[in-house]
């Protein structure tokens, strides 16, 4: 009778073991961030967003770093470039920016009020309620048209910084989508007293 090889035990747990082909994704680190004594989320919101207004009109770009946290994500579709990224880290976010050769796609950032569920407000990141931040919907206007976006704040040495920020482009400049108010106008539904259907056109027309 044959004999069955048994697999050798395994020293690497399984959950940190890699599948061929695939490559490890390292985890973000939660920033350190005590809770503020009171947050006027607006206030916060506002004064972000005019400096990073104020920074991306800069040609040099200078100013950008200074909105981001050293470990921080910017998730992009669309807005950047024609193409979908994920940028982590200042350096990384200035280097794309500055691949454009008339300045960043995207022109400025404006706050999102339409509703009271948009407006900035103070929440928690995390699940244990550690990571104070603020957050804030967007709306985006780039060189191509417009987008919509959300960033959370966090607090460090006195400043807001970006710690994420999710921007995508919704619809181009020109090709906007017919809904709403742009929507065409089509039939007009009701009575009509002046309309006449074939019986009235065959056997009630005059005489001549």
């Amino acid at each position: 009778m044959g004999s069955v090889e048994t697999q050798s035990a395994v020293e690497v747990p399984s959950h940190n073991r890699c599948e061929p082909g695939s490559f490890p994704l390292s985890l973000a680190t939660y920033p350190s961030c005590p809770a503020p004594a009171s947050i006027d989320a607006k206030s916060v919101a506002t004064t972000w967003v005019e400096s990073f207004n104020t920074a991306i009109a800069d040609p040099t770009l200078v100013g950008v770093p200074e909105l981001f946290l050293a470990e921080s994500y910017w998730r992009d579709q669309l807005c950047l470039s024609w193409d979908f990224h994920c940028l982590q880290g200042p350096e990384k976010i200035v280097a794309l920016l500055k691949q454009s050769q008339d300045g960043s796609r995207v022109k400025s950032l404006a706050l999102d009020t339409s509703s009271e569920l948009r407006a900035p407000q103070a929440t928690v990141f995390d699940a244990e309620g550690k990571v104070h931040t603020v957050q804030a919907f967007l709306k985006v206007e780039t060189d191509v048209g417009s987008g919509e976006g959300i960033v959370r704040l966090v607090q460090e040495g006195g400043n807001w910084k970006v710690f994420t920020l999710f921007t995508f482009l919704k619809e181009l400049r020109g090709h906007e989508e017919s809904v709403g108010k742009r929507r065409p106008h089509g039939v007009e539904h009701g009575e009509h007293a002046s309309q006449k259907n074939w019986y009235a056109l065959l056997y009630l027309r005059p005489l001549n």
